[in-house]
């Protein structure tokens, strides 16, 4: 399955649903035989302004990190600021999953390099027509090889950063 078939299927994929995901687009840690697609969304009445986009989060590996937590937390975001839904985001991300784990959210369009050790979730995370990666993982490297910005990318936990590298360490 490559990217824009992943693309569309975020879309088409019913909601709360789990079955076997086709892992050829996914990275290493979320390519096993037990790869499994989780879709939440909560249907909430929030108020909130008509035009925000209602997220839609698809995780390829949980392992420990409370995924459908997470997914429901994020589903329940609604916000027009695009940089304001990726700190919301890592935010709710890192508090679903606990507070153990370091977050990393980037925008999939962006180039990338990611070096991250147990990688305890891996989602994407669709917010209008941009795609985000999500990563919840204890350590490791992360590196933004496009543009930098809330819009584009966001982490948090315990780490240290030079430039558009995070080395990520556990608490």
């Amino acid at each position: 399955m490559n990217r824009q078939n992943l693309k569309t299927s975020l879309v088409a994929v019913p909601l709360v649903t789990a079955a076997l995901l086709g892992t050829a687009a996914l990275p290493a840690h979320a390519a096993s035989p037990a790869a499994t697609t989780a879709t939440a969304v909560a249907e909430q009445s929030v108020s909130v302004a008509a035009d925000a986009p209602k997220p839609r989060v698809i995780i390829h590996t949980d392992k420990g990190a409370n995924g459908v937590q997470v997914a429901n937390a994020i589903s329940n975001i609604r916000e027009k600021n695009r940089g304001k839904f990726v700190e919301k985001a890592r935010d709710a991300a890192f508090e679903k999953s606990g507070k153990r784990y370091n977050v990393v959210i980037i925008n999939l369009a962006q180039k990338h390099k990611e070096n991250l050790n147990t990688v305890r979730l891996y989602a994407n995370v669709q917010y209008g027509g941009i795609y985000y990666g999500l990563y919840i993982a204890e350590t490791g490297t992360f590196t933004n090889q496009g543009d930098g910005g809330y819009i584009n990318w966001a982490f948090r936990g315990w780490y240290k950063r030079n430039g558009m590298t995070v080395t990520f360490r556990r608490p």
